[in-house]
């Protein structure tokens, strides 16, 4: 199985143990993904607030290069995943937005087509390669967990699958795979700052919090999210707001590939997990064993 493998920056740089055990669990379950040869910055979050036409092209430029492979493109960072996925739903519904984009990247040789697929690496998984295969690679049940899945809010927006907008599942069917049981708890989807926590990191805090203390009055183990600024966030909020979060001491927040490497049995170094700030080993790996 082939797929176009787009990381985005963070994968490269802060997110670096989200990469490393997404492709740890790619390698297990067979999937070949071929990293984006040329690949720039997808414009987030931000560049759409300070220059529409700049955000369209950053996309369109990555949708461009993935047109010249002919395979459905997969990236684990929500932000990306929502960058590639509003341009495509621009395009389609502008014909001269379409080429106007067309024609800026007709500079570098490149065609932006609107057939292009784009998954996040959650949906990938749990949808496209599918809950049994993901089932006949467990080695060590996640049985005895208590999971908070949190989603963040880029998962839900306007530019994803209708079918999950609002109120995903994925995370919690695969972590009932997984052999774990999932919490319930009211903020899954709620906004945890994002980039806030580096500009106006007191509202960030605020925000994480607001999620903590909501998941601490549970009685989870950890947090799993499919976001890798999200789960820097928590581990950050955690940090400092320890004395106001009903718990002694702090939640592990590992994303969904690390839990995913945990039940298939991967080194802790494989998966990147002893590389949090609140060290996952100690609290979940002896668990485990």
């Amino acid at each position: 199985m082939k797929y176009l493998y787009y990381p985005g920056c963070s994968q490269k740089s802060s997110a670096i143990s989200y990469e490393r055990s997404f492709l740890a669990i790619c390698d297990v379950l067979g999937i070949e993904l071929i990293e984006l040869d040329d690949w720039n910055c997808c414009g987030a979050t931000i560049a759409i607030s300070v220059n529409k036409m700049v955000s369209f092209l950053l996309a369109a430029r990555n949708l461009g290069l993935a047109n010249k492979y002919n395979l459905p493109l997969v990236t684990p960072c929500p932000s990306c995943y929502v960058s590639l996925n509003r341009i495509l739903k621009v395009c389609k519904e502008s014909k001269s937005q379409s080429d106007q984009i067309n024609t800026l990247l007709a500079e570098e040789d490149l065609t932006f087509s609107t057939d292009t697929q784009v998954y996040h690496s959650l949906e990938f998984l749990v949808h496209i390669i599918g809950l049994d295969t993901i089932r006949e690679r467990i080695r060590n049940p996640l049985r005895g967990f208590k999971i908070a899945p949190y989603y963040g809010c880029q998962l839900v927006g306007s530019y994803v699958n209708p079918d999950n907008n609002g109120n995903p599942q994925s995370l919690e069917e695969l972590i009932e795979v997984l052999g774990a049981e999932p919490v319930k708890f009211p903020f899954r989807t709620q906004c945890c700052g994002g980039s806030l926590m580096f500009t106006l990191s007191k509202q960030a805090e605020k925000l994480s919090g607001m999620i903590l203390q909501s998941i601490c009055r549970t009685d989870a183990d950890l947090i799993v999210t499919p976001c890798g600024l999200c789960q820097m966030n928590l581990e950050i909020a955690q940090k400092k707001n320890h004395g106001k979060i009903p718990r002694q001491r702090p939640l592990p927040v590992i994303t969904f590939g690390q839990m995913m490497g945990l039940a298939f049995d991967l080194d802790s170094g494989t998966i990147g997990i002893n590389k949090k700030k609140i060290l996952a080993k100690q609290n979940i790996i002896s668990l485990t064993n």
